[in-house]
């Protein structure tokens, strides 16, 4: 994590994500209660200071949840692994929304796909060996997950290996997914907490997911991030 006044990097990374039509997240947490917005980022006027962003139509009734009652916005951004802070500047009639470009900015480890630590123990499960074995998540981001195992429960899978047959359990949600394994790797020793003597980290991708599944669990990951950012921010 590294925060930054804003400078050229900030410029070129907001014309990335317009570019590339990242979604922004307005966010607000208020007693451990986390409300957000979904936006789009529209343009970047530079000479202005200001950003536009636009409502999306089904997040119509959020927008009043996140504004602070200094008119400020919380805003995290996924595909730029960046938050910053920002004021308000105007709400047209057509939705769309103008902010001033943030002073400073907190810049994050970029990867293609953020990832994040469950706050709630979550399981997949998935055929092996003509059996189907079922084990805790380790970590999640939006493109797959990975599972950590002790040296004494090691199960070899095979790199591209294709499981048909997977599960994920989030709560009470069961989404079936088609997956593949990527990566097998060992973990040293006393580098996850309860495994002091180290394991076997395996890391899946998402092959295929129906789509309303799909929606929930994009839906999860960014309420996990997002209760990261906070983490982050109190810290």
């Amino acid at each position: 994590m590294k925060e930054s006044k804003r400078s050229k990097d900030f410029d070129r990374m907001i014309i990335e994500a317009i570019r590339e039509k990242f979604s922004f997240f307005a966010w607000q947490s208020i007693a451990g209660i986390i409300e957000k917005c979904e936006l789009k980022v529209k343009a970047y006027r530079k000479d202005f200071k200001e950003i536009e962003l636009e409502l999306l139509p089904d997040q119509d009734g959020q927008l009043s949840k996140v504004i602070s009652g200094n008119k400020l916005l919380n805003v995290y951004v996924p595909g730029l692994s960046v938050s910053f802070t920002s004021e308000l500047k105007s709400i047209s009639e057509d939705k769309k929304i103008k902010i001033y470009s943030p002073k400073e900015f907190t810049f994050f480890e970029r990867r293609k796909h953020e990832r994040v630590i469950p706050a709630k123990t979550c399981f997949v499960s998935f055929e092996h060996n003509g059996r189907i074995v079922r084990k805790s998540i380790y970590d999640f981001s939006m493109g797959g997950i990975a599972i950590v195992l002790p040296r004494s429960d090691k199960i070899l899978v095979k790199k591209n290996k294709e499981s048909r047959a997977c599960v994920l359990e989030i709560g009470l949600k069961k989404i079936k997914i088609k997956a593949e394994c990527v990566n097998s790797s060992v973990v040293d020793r006393f580098k996850v907490e309860n495994l002091p003597y180290g394991g076997f980290k395996i890391a899946f991708r998402f092959i295929e997911m129906a789509k309303d599944d799909k929606a929930y669990f994009v839906e999860f990951i960014i309420h996990e991030l997002l209760s990261k950012q906070i983490h982050k921010k109190a810290n």
